[in-house]
């Protein structure tokens, strides 16, 4: 029997070690190439190939971990908490080539793939003319090119319920693709299996932060200090209890701010909810020193007293919410009376300087909060069915639809605000939006805005929309 060649002008994959990030980036890379190929891909790990001069080669890791990568680039030329991906002759044999993918560490190895499938590959395939309109990858050479590329804000993440992620992995994949590397997720109940979760978001270079209420939605007398009291042991024990082996980064929570009220009970929200958050922090800090808390504030009900917010412990990192228009506002649409909204922003930023900020940023799709119902118990999460999903994604699709044409329409305004921003770690609200199963385009652009938040508006709108991995409502 005579069986089809594909000739010898071939690719082979080689990585270094096959574990963590560095076997994400592999696995995304192998998937994303394998694509194109008509031959089964090889791939070879430890930075081993015996025959390179052979082959052209796609580099993937790090060079500690893989030595071909050390022996095809300058090392020196890898950026700080970045990544390089270098496309050339290879230095094996003159009529092949290499293509390396590289960074500072496992995590930003991810973040080269994700350029090299989603901004390099686009590039790559493009005509001079228009017929065809494609050329073929990986079939003849491929246009030699260099990108060295490092993010202008060093946390970037989403904040959602649990609840809300259906399938963990391919949320952490998505996450992972768009060059997010920090998730809040928020529960009433931990689920069984929070341990899995945050070793899967791990895997792909993702920081895990740990959502629970001390008080928030649930009625307290603020001014009680028997309900401050009973309130401390409750947040220590559900922390020792359910958070503190299951390998997570620290813990998020939220109190009594989200509201319009300036007072409660006579007294300013700012003042109980400062003595309430150093209470805690403090019993929080004594059992576990340098635990890394962080306070999600609602601007809603403190915005006049920022003089008392100043005074939250220095070692609690204050999460800004509702900070006014677009992209804090719930809606993409309300951008009015943005420019205080920038106001705001600095002045948030400038309030206790040195102690660390954090904002979380809206206008995605979120909660149905009129179909909500508090958790009754412990769960499973982030294992639902292909069926519950695809019924769900129909669900959100026309809101997807909405939420991302005014994405693109106040695109400039919302760079503007993140500009501001660049000295905090910045989140997302996107929750129930199904980003497991779609890389939604405002998701994308939001991400890439915490890349570049100085290229110019239409750029960002083409680099964003010609990735193959982004969904278009």
């Amino acid at each position: 029997m005579e069986y089809c060649s594909y000739g010898d002008n071939r690719w082979q994959l080689v990585c270094g070690q096959f574990k963590g990030p560095e076997q994400r980036a592999a696995e995304l890379l192998y998937a994303g190439v394998s694509s194109h190929t008509p031959y089964i891909l090889v791939a070879r790990t430890d930075g081993i190939c015996p025959d390179k001069e052979q082959y052209n080669l796609l580099l993937v890791g790090l060079p500690e971990s893989n030595p071909l990568i050390a022996q095809c680039i300058d090392t020196s030329e890898i950026p700080e908490d970045g990544y390089l991906v270098e496309v050339k002759v290879s230095p094996y044999a003159a009529d092949r080539q290499v293509a390396v993918i590289t960074g500072s560490s496992p995590a930003q190895v991810i973040w080269g793939v994700s350029y090299f499938l989603n901004d390099y590959l686009p590039m790559a395939r493009r005509r001079k003319d228009h017929i065809p309109y494609f050329r073929a990858l990986f079939s003849g050479p491929m246009p030699e090119h260099k990108a060295r590329k490092s993010p202008a804000f060093a946390e970037r993440g989403i904040w959602t319920w649990g609840h809300c992620i259906y399938d963990y992995q391919k949320f952490a994949q998505n996450m992972a693709l768009m060059g997010l590397n920090a998730i809040t997720i928020w529960n009433d109940f931990p689920p069984i299996n929070l341990r899995d979760v945050v070793d899967c978001f791990h895997s792909y270079g993702i920081r895990v932060i740990f959502g629970y209420s001390w008080g928030w939605d649930e009625g307290v007398s603020v001014n009680s200090p028997e309900e401050l009291e009973r309130w401390k042991q409750r947040v220590i024990e559900d922390y020792a209890k359910n958070y503190a082996n299951a390998g997570g980064d620290g813990i998020y929570f939220q109190t009594f701010t989200e509201t319009e009220l300036q007072d409660i009970d006579g007294v300013p929200i700012a003042d109980s909810v400062v003595h309430w958050v150093n209470t805690i922090s403090a019993a929080m800090q004594e059992h576990w020193p340098g635990l890394d808390i962080q306070f999600g504030l609602h601007a809603t009900s403190v915005r006049n007293r920022l003089d008392i917010i100043s005074k939250v412990n220095p070692s609690v990192r204050i999460v800004w919410e509702d900070c006014g228009a677009f992209p804090y506002s719930y809606l993409s649409r309300d951008v009015e009376n943005w420019e205080e909204t920038v106001e705001f922003t600095d002045k948030i930023l400038q309030l206790r300087p040195g102690c660390g900020c954090g904002v979380v940023l809206k206008g995605q799709v979120c909660l149905d909060w009129n179909r909500f119902e508090h958790q009754k118990g412990p769960y499973i999460l982030g294992r639902e069915s292909t069926e519950k999903r695809q019924a769900l994604l129909a669900q959100r699709q026309s809101q997807w639809h909405d939420v991302q044409s005014f994405w693109m329409k106040n695109l400039d305004i919302g760079r503007q605000v993140i500009q501001h921003l660049r000295s905090a770690a910045v989140y997302d609200l996107v929750e129930d939006a199904l980003l497991e199963d779609a890389c939604w385009f405002p998701v994308a652009l939001y991400a890439q805005l915490l890349w570049t938040p100085d290229d110019p508006a239409e750029e960002l709108l083409q680099r964003v929309a010609q990735r193959p991995f982004v969904t278009f409502a």
